[in-house]
């Protein structure tokens, strides 16, 4: 059991970024998005990848709000018209970034970093609502409306990374301003995430 334990301990030591220099790295990452995090580091550079759950803090007044904008995009020629009810699927998101990796003073692992990439968000709803015609006094009742969001853009970000000597392991805090470029141009959006990954 010792050897097993001193085996595997020096296994860690092996795979430290501080010790090999390892360029990938995956984890998880929580924010928006939340899910998996892929990075690969370069000599003062890096790519990353994040995926996963996007919109995690929405609550009933942005649904409506996203109600009303589809809502007169279609440009009907009602008299009235009211949301009943909704149902939304997950959101989902994925970010591809360049980033510039920089230290921070003398502390040795601990860097800032900042770039620029894109992102994709998708998310289905389906809604109920009724309307009245111009000159009609009765509510006409419409059921599962499917509408897609499909959002596209580009992404300014600046973050911290802190990398472990002994261990093959970083932590990191980002921000993150998103621009639509596709469905709702010049809208910015500001993010954060926060997480870990493994060094290998």
């Amino acid at each position: 059991m010792r050897r097993t334990i001193i085996a595997l301990t020096s296994v860690c030591l092996l795979m430290s970024p501080a010790v090999s220099g390892q360029n990938w790295g995956v984890g998880f990452r929580l924010g928006d998005p939340s899910g998996i995090t892929l990075k690969k580091y370069g000599n003062g550079h890096a790519w990353e990848l994040s995926m996963g759950r996007t919109h995690l803090f929405r609550n009933s007044n942005y649904y409506y709000d996203r109600y009303d904008h589809w809502y007169g995009d279609q440009h009907f020629n009602h008299k009235e018209h009211q949301l009943i009810g909704y149902k939304a699927s997950v959101a989902l998101g994925l970010q591809l970034h360049y980033l510039w990796q920089r230290p921070i003073g003398t502390v040795k692992g601990f860097e800032w970093y900042f770039g620029v990439g894109g992102q994709l968000r998708l998310q289905d709803y389906r809604y109920d609502y009724r309307y009245k015609e111009e000159n009609g006094p009765d509510w006409i009742v419409v059921y599962d409306q499917r509408v897609t969001e499909l959002d596209l853009g580009a992404d300014g970000v600046i973050g911290l990374e802190y990398t472990f000597s002994k261990v093959p392991i970083s932590l990191f805090l980002d921000g993150t301003l998103f621009m639509e470029i596709f469905d709702d141009p010049f809208l910015f959006r500001p993010q954060a995430g926060t997480g870990a990954r493994f060094r290998f």
